[in-house]
């Protein structure tokens, strides 16, 4: 699920530590697509997602599998069905779940549905040809132990590395879900449903479930300053490329007066 902003970095770091990086895809909003993680997104072979109906989804979706995810021999797919982050788009998933008889979450945002059917019938290939089959769907929540959430400014600052950070994990078979777009919608709602549920506990009791165990992960500062480098370098390029851009435009303009 997307919470907040630390979840995206957090699931950074834990495809790093399984070794997923360098096979990996996003799905990201169009609106990211020119900042400097979009332009960097741009060279992974990322996936920006754009507003749109179900067959405009599915159009962007075949084009993506067939020229950039299979081509380039990648293996997962990391996407946050939700659309947007809980403080901005919760109100509006409830009211809009409230109209449409839908579970009420107040933990976590309510699920869009189509890319993640689309993606699916993608991988049974049902959507374009695929040439091998992707076999599990992995369910990961996130929370962070402490009074608040993992924040940007956290993240700028290096203080994160003093966080503890639950990662849950929940594998299904691709073969075990539901075939029908109606039940897969619906078995996607239950998955948020058990969220809600599980980070409630959470939030009360410190696990997600009893009796859970766990396998701890450190990231070291030399590899978050190594990281924060690289970001802060790629934003200034930016900076500096927009710059340029609106200066020649100022002066191309200013010749018209």
């Amino acid at each position: 699920q997307r919470r907040v902003r630390g979840d995206v970095p957090v699931m950074m770091c834990v495809g790093a530590y399984f070794g997923l990086a360098h096979n990996t895809t996003w799905i990201l909003d169009v609106m990211f697509k020119w900042t400097p993680i979009g332009i960097a997104s741009q060279w992974h072979n990322d996936f920006f997602s754009e507003e749109g109906s179900k067959e405009v989804v599915v159009k962007q979706i075949k084009k993506h599998f067939t020229t950039k995810y299979f081509e380039h021999g990648l293996k997962w797919m990391i996407f946050f069905p939700e659309g947007g982050f809980l403080k901005n788009r919760g109100e509006k998933a409830r009211n809009w779940a409230q109209r449409n008889n839908l579970p009420v979450l107040y933990n976590c945002c309510l699920p869009r549905t189509t890319a993640f059917t689309t993606i699916v019938q993608a991988f049974r290939g049902e959507v374009a040809p695929i040439p091998e089959h992707v076999e599990d769907v992995v369910d990961v929540t996130l929370m962070f132990k402490g009074p608040r959430d993992l924040c940007l400014q956290d993240i700028m600052m290096g203080s994160y590395c003093d966080k503890e950070v639950y990662v849950n994990f929940r594998t299904y078979k691709m073969a075990d879900l539901p075939k029908e777009e109606s039940e897969l919608q619906t078995w996607l709602y239950d998955r948020y449903q058990e969220k809600e549920h599980m980070i409630a506990r959470f939030k009360e009791l410190g696990e997600f479930k009893e009796g859970g165990t766990f396998t701890q992960i450190h990231q070291s500062r030399s590899q978050l300053l190594g990281s924060l480098i690289f970001w802060y370098i790629t934003a200034f390029f930016v900076w500096d490329f927009y710059k340029s851009m609106f200066g020649y435009a100022l002066n191309f303009a200013t010749g018209f007066l």
